[in-house]
């Protein structure tokens, strides 16, 4: 289970501020002051309580209660390793480089685990935003995220908010998001987070360069919008209990998606989305629903912990995580 934007600030030194450069750990949620006590507690009590028996939790969290993402693995499985950035992070834009620790997304949003058949890629994409900064900062991660499966070596699962509708059947109302927002130049900017054309455009490349296919799109084709209703997109508009974005109330984006390699596609055998309405039934709380993605065993699928052994790893490992 892979969940985004957690909003658990990570552990450091007493008294570390948003941006200070100090070493975070990453792994472990700050418990400092009372709210954060408060936050993290009922995660306990909640989440961790009601799982921890069958799944190991894996974080990475940023310097603040933003961004943010966990991977819920089940213990059986005994992922071969663990990571929480990719090695082509860094060139670009410095927000998405931690210099005190370069093994580790500093806004917490990326975790990999290997597994005996494919890799599985959870990530969090930051929002395009409205101003010239936010557009350099999602392309700098759109580009290190392309290189990245591009290079790839093995069968990958990629799943997450990544923050991008990729055709006008991936949002409700697609005349009127176009209109919404920034409206300046470049002009492959203009429109709303996520439904601009620039964003599109790089989604539709790293798919083909990538050799990924979109699992909902590949089992559910769509020539027109799907009924406003049903459960065909991933995030809803808040009620308008929110003054400030009660325009969105009703309205939906197809912005979460499940991805899987080209040579493992024969293994697809569904991909749901859980949620619908304006009301948000099935969301649990939050602005986006699950996304579920079911795949069948391959015919060269073999047990976790023998792969484990011949890496010359001790029996039974739990993880092997590279921090």
């Amino acid at each position: 289970m892979c969940f985004q934007e957690v909003r658990l600030p990570a552990a450091g030194p007493r008294g570390c501020k948003r941006g200070d450069g100090q070493k975070r750990s990453r792994g472990e949620a700050k418990y400092d002051s009372a709210q954060e006590k408060a936050d993290w507690d009922l995660v306990q009590r909640t989440l961790v309580a009601t799982f921890t028996k069958t799944y190991s939790f894996h974080w990475s969290l940023a310097d603040w209660k933003y961004s943010g993402t966990l991977m819920m693995i089940r213990r059986s499985l005994r992922p071969s390793l663990i990571t929480y950035t990719c090695p082509t992070f860094g060139k670009d834009h410095a927000s998405h480089f931690d210099p005190a620790d370069a093994k580790w997304h500093p806004e917490g949003r990326i975790i990999r685990a290997g597994f005996a058949t494919f890799d599985l890629l959870a990530t969090y994409s930051p929002n395009n935003g409205s101003d010239q900064e936010s557009f350099a900062r999602r392309a700098a991660w759109d580009k290190a995220l392309k290189e990245d499966v591009v290079q790839r070596k093995r069968p990958l699962v990629w799943m997450g908010d990544l923050n991008v509708a990729a055709e006008r059947v991936d949002v409700t109302h697609p005349d009127w998001f176009a209109q919404q927002c920034y409206q300046g130049d470049p002009e492959d900017m203009r429109g709303q987070p996520g439904f601009t054309e620039g964003e599109r455009r790089r989604f539709k490349e790293l798919l083909e360069t990538g050799r990924l296919v979109d699992a909902y799109r590949q089992l559910h084709p769509a020539n027109d919008v799907p009924p406003a209703a049903g459960p065909y997109f991933t995030w809803r508009g808040h009620p308008p209990v929110h003054q400030n974005v009660a325009k969105y109330h009703a309205k939906g984006m197809r912005i979460d998606y499940a991805l899987v390699a080209e040579e493992i596609l024969s293994r697809l055998e569904a991909c749901d989305i859980l949620g619908q309405g304006a009301d948000r039934n099935g969301f649990l709380g939050s602005d986006h629903c699950p996304l579920r993605l079911t795949l069948l065993g391959g015919p060269s699928a073999e047990p976790a912990e023998p792969k484990i052994k011949e890496a010359g790893f001790k029996s039974p490992p739990q993880v092997t995580v590279l921090d």
